[in-house]
């Protein structure tokens, strides 16, 4: 199972006291932009605002300024291309470690991310993607992170929809569930994991409405979310389609789960890195998926 200390996404509070975020909150026409820093107390992340001297029409020299505030980090060069961001940090980026690590990425993928061309982030480090605990961070948005936190700072406690296969395997039931999560892991492979570990790990679940779908010794290798779809992969496991479960039913527990989130319309699925043809009796295995709830009837609490 994907380890879950900050991966892909940083999930974390930055929305403050002192307004909203997205690129609607300040005139970014006019040059005013909202820089986010790391708070004070190491623990969050406070925000100014901030306007930039470059020609607002000088994209390159409004991300070249913007980046300029961050001192802690060694930006070497960036480039951009079809909306995406690509930051490239001398090998003393690794020397950022835990909160601080995941604050700072927080903050410049935040403040960059309301330049008007620019909607996604990448970080590299020399010239390989940023890794955290061996696995890649990948493409980072806006939306990759939560406007506010509970409990003691560190984790977030939130109602999810997550689909299961019913008793019969030919067809989907809701499952509503409480779950609470360290900030730093994304909202998106905290749902897969919730697949992978079945209805039966969900305090409150009448395991005999609703089974597991996912295939036993399945492992995901990777998830990452551009352009609004979600691209799995998964190891070879995942082939090994329960007689019980129909592959559709499969397909779109992980599909509809993951299309609740506010960023994800299709999933794509790809095999240790590569596309299928078929997934079991289901043809077109290769297309992404769009949300499907015709399968779905009745529900449960969790």
């Amino acid at each position: 199972m994907v380890k879950r200390w900050m991966l892909l996404f940083v999930l974390f509070f930055v929305c403050l006291a002192s307004g909203g975020c997205g690129k609607d909150s300040y005139d970014h026409k006019n040059g005013e932009f909202r820089l986010y820093r790391i708070a004070d107390d190491g623990v969050g992340l406070k925000s100014t605002k901030y306007h930039v001297t470059a020609q607002i029409d000088d994209t390159v020299a409004v991300v070249a300024e913007l980046l300029s505030n961050y001192e802690a980090v060694d930006v070497r060069e960036f480039e951009i291309k079809e909306r995406q961001l690509f930051i490239y940090f001398s090998s003393a980026y690794y020397s950022l470690e835990g909160i601080d690590e995941v604050l700072q990425r927080a903050a410049i993928v935040k403040t960059l991310c309301q330049v008007e061309s620019i909607e996604y982030v990448e970080f590299f480090v020399e010239q390989d993607s940023l890794e955290i605990d061996g696995e890649p961070v990948g493409a980072m948005s806006e939306l990759s992170f939560l406007d506010s936190i509970g409990g003691d700072g560190y984790t977030q406690d939130k109602y999810v929809t997550l689909f299961f296969a019913d008793v019969s395997g030919s067809g989907m039931k809701e499952v509503t569930a409480r779950l609470t999560y360290d900030m730093t892991v994304p909202l998106a492979t905290l749902l897969i994991d919730q697949l992978l570990a079945g209805p039966e790990k969900i305090e409150g679940v009448n395991t005999s409405d609703v089974r597991e779908t996912i295939p036993d010794g399945t492992v995901l290798n990777s998830l990452s979310i551009r352009d609004n779809i979600c691209y799995v992969d998964f190891s070879k496991e995942f082939l090994n389609v329960q007689a019980q479960v129909k592959s559709e039913i499969v397909i779109y527990s992980i599909v509809n789960t993951l299309c609740e989130l506010p960023d994800v319309n299709q999933v794509q699925f790809t095999i240790d890195g590569e596309q299928r043809q078929d997934y079991g009796d289901t043809k077109h295995f290769d297309v992404p998926y769009e949300r499907n709830l015709d399968l779905v009837s009745g529900g449960s609490k969790g």
